[in-house]
């Protein structure tokens, strides 16, 4: 059903982290979720979540009140600590104030009471990931990806990458040809807009993304031009 609806971001390459340590979440994951989202891990307490998150691109986590080892407002605040710009939703099986006021605190999309719907968390998630401006993601090593929506870098965990005009736009260009190199003409009349650059000046733009990202991420074809590092499946 879901996959006939209209006028949605694209989703299917979506990656959600369940937090719950509910046994009846568990299978309503494993057992009612399709395959339109790309991942859905599950982890029972916050120092998985945690590791995951700073490992991992994730979209979204969705956090019940029902967790292992810590309470749910110390899982949330870990949480938005480790990735600030991270969607929430919280599911729990009770609605007490105490627990919607820190769903609040932590900029929790919504609040959804057991026993779930599979169809309801989906609808949840379609409705947060297009709201929050949930971007269609490009990703290379080490966490890092550009999103094509809010046409900015990001670090794995959501920390923005703080480009200048001229490295954002040299990053584009390549990524645009991926898979081929991009000779330094095309780079001077697009990214500098025909404006003088000497070689030395795009020697250092590539100098300065390497050291805000990593260094293969773009890659020298000597007396040729340069190509973007391999995009992440």
């Amino acid at each position: 059903m879901l996959k006939t609806l209209k006028n949605i971001r694209k989703l299917y390459n979506a990656k959600l982290l369940f937090v719950s340590s509910d046994v009846e979440v568990k299978k309503t994951i494993e057992t009612e979720f399709d395959e339109y989202f790309k991942e859905l891990t599950l982890v029972q307490s916050s120092n998985e979540a945690i590791s995951l998150i700073d490992e991992n691109n994730y979209d979204m986590v969705i956090i019940d009140t029902t967790v292992e080892a810590k309470d749910f407002d110390e899982v949330c605040t870990n949480i938005s600590q480790a990735a600030p710009t991270l969607p929430k939703i919280i599911i729990s099986d009770k609605d007490s104030n105490d627990d919607i006021v820190t769903a609040i605190n932590n900029s929790a999309y919504t609040f959804l009471t057991k026993p779930l719907r599979a169809k309801d968390i989906k609808l949840a998630v379609i409705m947060c990931l297009n709201q929050t401006k949930r971007g269609d993601k490009i990703e290379f090593q080490d966490g890092i990806y550009f999103d094509e929506y809010r046409d900015q870098f990001f670090k794995s965990g959501g920390t923005l990458i703080d480009f200048t005009r001229l490295e954002k736009g040299f990053l584009k260009l390549l990524i645009a040809r991926k898979g081929e190199i991009t000779d330094y003409d095309m780079i001077k009349n697009v990214v500098w807009k025909g404006k003088n650059m000497s070689i030395y000046t795009m020697r250092n733009i590539v100098n300065k993304i390497r050291q805000k990202t990593y260094y293969e991420i773009i890659k020298n074809h000597s007396n040729k031009g340069y190509i973007i590092d391999e995009l992440q499946k």
